[in-house]
């Protein structure tokens, strides 16, 4: 069926006042459907964080540092933290902040980079052992049609528009790139299932249609005449990240957690795109990772997860980092489970309830102290909320839960 998109859709390339936060938000156009939505909208469409909460926040008085990347996190002797950060390409680049609380929100593998170095420096020496444990990679696969016909340009449209539930556990997305972003073609080869002999049969594949394949090394035209498909799966299967050290240094390496195997093939995948390529008259490439049985993911969550304890997960319910108070994790990392979809809402969801059960400033806190167990609070009313009440974006809390209306992002 149809798949809800955080796109503002309005009249083709036309620049209309905020039509979401009373007002307060920042002009958009409507979407010209040039299907760029995942390389950078560049038409002021699609709803980012600069359209939304970034912009919002520096309405209310925050001061966004772009381009600033946070290379250190120390608590200090009398409580709050330093945070050391470097600026690209700047005169002056290093810059230091303190701050009592500190928010982990780099996605996934940036906030895992930080606290495992940060652990690994002895820094932040209290974190909990399962930090890098029940990572996620959404149990995926990346698949392709392509045809070689001049007469057709699928970049026309947003980059995801239907889906697709093979099964009940099984959710595969057509996924369109704008005109010119051709260089994912460079990662596709022929498509074989798994299973023994996976190489031999890939080159027997290479063999049966040499002019094929030799062909699709032209990125030419690839984001035109390609459709991706997006294989999701809500398996329970896991990895460890770990941080190792290599010849330049630390990096997080991965291996097998906790569940089932991460599947080195979908089924279910494989079916869709060999129908697809039949539809368009193209065929059905896999990627060269899958040659070697290694996944792909576009979406890496978790490592960073929440339990009741230290021994359990990483952070409390409240998001709050076990063994450091005034630290806290509100980004895909905290999400436990393989989803099974783009999980740009479940993030979202997660960080406006986290954030609504914040005290206002000046009043009681009445989360329960860190390590002291959940407790199911109602959110916090903002005192002086930016966005007007009557806008259609505006924050609602209705049965005790934090509701903010609007739609998802590509991603």
């Amino acid at each position: 069926g149809p798949t809800q998109v955080g796109v503002y859709f309005g009249t083709p390339g036309v620049e209309a006042e905020d039509p979401y936060f009373g007002g307060v938000g920042p002009a958009r156009t409507g979407c010209i459907h040039c299907g760029e939505c995942m390389t950078g909208c560049r038409h002021g469409a699609k709803n980012t964080l600069l359209k939304n909460y970034l912009y919002l926040a520096e309405q209310a008085g925050a001061t966004v540092h772009p381009l600033t990347k946070v290379v250190s996190v120390e608590p200090q002797p009398g409580g709050g933290y330093v945070v050391d950060t470097v600026r690209s390409g700047a005169i002056g680049r290093k810059r230091r902040f303190l701050a009592d609380d500190v928010v982990f929100a780099a996605g996934t593998l940036g906030t895992q980079r930080l606290l495992h170095a940060m652990k690994d420096a002895g820094r932040l020496g209290d974190l909990s052992p399962r930090l890098g444990e029940l990572t996620r990679t959404n149990s995926e696969a990346i698949l392709g049609a392509r045809t070689f016909r001049n007469d057709v340009d699928y970049t026309k449209g947003v980059a995801i528009t239907s889906s697709i539930h093979p099964d009940d556990i099984t959710h595969v997305e057509p996924v369109r790139y704008g005109r010119g972003s051709n260089a994912m073609g460079l990662l596709t080869t022929a498509l074989v299932d798994g299973g023994p002999r996976r190489k031999l049969r890939w080159l027997r594949e290479l063999a049966r249609q040499p002019g094929t394949f030799l062909r699709n090394l032209s990125m030419r035209k690839w984001s035109e005449q390609t459709i991706v498909a997006l294989v999701m799966q809500s398996r329970d299967n896991s990895i460890v990240c770990e941080s190792t050290r290599g010849l330049f240094g630390r990096r997080l390496t991965s291996r097998q957690g906790h569940g089932e195997p991460n599947p080195t093939w979908i089924p279910q995948g494989h079916d869709a795109v060999r129908k697809m390529a039949e539809e368009i008259d193209g065929f059905a490439g896999g990627g060269w990772n899958d040659v070697a049985d290694i996944p792909m993911t576009a979406h890496i969550l978790g490592g960073a997860v929440i339990g009741s304890s230290s021994e359990q997960g990483v952070i409390d319910p409240y998001h709050r980092v076990f063994g450091h108070p005034g630290l806290h994790v509100v980004d895909g990392s905290a999400v436990s489970a393989n989803l099974g979809v783009n999980p740009s809402l479940t993030i979202t969801a997660q960080a406006e309830r986290a954030m609504s059960l914040w005290p206002n400033k000046g009043e009681h806190d009445r989360r329960p102290p860190l390590g002291g167990g959940y407790r199911s609070l109602e959110p916090v009313d903002p005192i002086s909320p930016v966005v007007p009440a009557d806008a259609p974006g505006a924050l609602r809390i209705r049965s005790g839960r934090p509701q903010v209306r609007g739609t998802a992002t590509p991603s």
